[in-house]
């Protein structure tokens, strides 16, 4: 049976409240069966900084979608040699489940490069690009959005980690634990 899927992939260096909030509502808006998060191994768009270790980062992922329902975790690009390129997870899932519905989430920080994305029409046509936002309600667009005011990012709590303070509340405790046993984001 066909289902409603939201695809959501990034480095998520690390993932956050901010991303969690914000994939909650895409399902609740958009009426989705699932939102799968998909952890990129290297994000061709973030190539100027050394993420935390792959598998550190899938581990966070789980930890924090644990337990909730309709939330799923997905390896596909942690698995794949090379940097993360959409349309390879795209057609993985495309092959997977072809009568699925498919839901890409983007932030709306890369709304103004996506004309630049690998095989950027043959994504067009493959998914339904969403976009997700957090700061401000922007203006026109040709994708569905979601909004929510959230102020937390990625780069904030590793910034909180280097500075030796505390990230608990912006993201769930089982990642916060994660990120402390590893020692991640210490010597940024």
């Amino acid at each position: 049976m066909a289902e409603r899927v939201g695809l959501f992939g990034g480095s998520f260096d690390p993932i956050h409240i901010g991303h969690l909030i914000l994939a909650r509502e895409a399902r609740e808006q958009l009426k989705l069966d699932r939102v799968i998060f998909i952890p990129a191994a290297i994000s061709p768009h973030k190539m100027d900084r050394e993420p935390a270790p792959a598998e550190a980062r899938l581990e966070m992922v789980r930890a924090a979608v644990e337990g909730e329902p309709g939330f799923e975790v997905d390896d596909c690009e942690i698995q794949r040699e090379g940097p993360s390129y959409t349309i390879h997870t795209i057609r993985h899932f495309r092959e997977r489940s072809p009568s699925d519905e498919l839901f890409y989430f983007i932030g709306a920080d890369n709304l103004p490069t996506l004309d630049t994305w690998r095989e950027i029409e043959e994504l067009r046509r493959l998914v339904q690009f969403v976009v997700l936002e957090r700061e401000s309600d922007g203006g026109p667009c040709e994708f569905p959005r979601v909004y929510r005011q959230i102020d937390v990012s990625s780069t904030e709590v590793r910034n909180r980690v280097a500075r030796g303070q505390s990230i608990r509340y912006l993201l769930p405790y089982r990642a916060c634990e994660v990120i402390y046993r590893l020692g991640l984001y210490r010597n940024e």
